[in-house]
């Protein structure tokens, strides 16, 4: 499983959408950050925080989501455990 299915499984969770929904903000929130030609295995840990932490929260934000704050936060301490994940996608 790759980050991005697993951080969007969880945001579709929190925010009662479907995954490839939820898959596909994170990806629009990648693509406003670093713009169209970075792939994901090329994204590390703290970029992928930036991520979350701003283009991500300004997308929820913008489609007015409930307690943006909450979800960004468990969005966060998710990506912190499966830090992993991004290693692998690397290899």
């Amino acid at each position: 499983m790759t980050i991005i299915a697993h951080l969007g499984d969880k945001l579709a969770s929190l925010i009662s959408i479907s995954a490839p929904a939820a898959r596909g903000l994170i990806k629009l929130a990648i693509k406003d950050e670093f713009g169209p030609f970075r792939q994901h295995p090329q994204i590390n840990f703290e970029e992928y925080k930036s991520i979350l932490e701003n283009s991500l929260r300004k997308r929820l934000k913008n489609l007015n989501v409930p307690d943006v704050n909450n979800a960004i936060n468990q969005m966060l301490d998710e990506l912190t455990l499966k830090q992993s994940l991004i290693t692998m996608e690397a290899l």
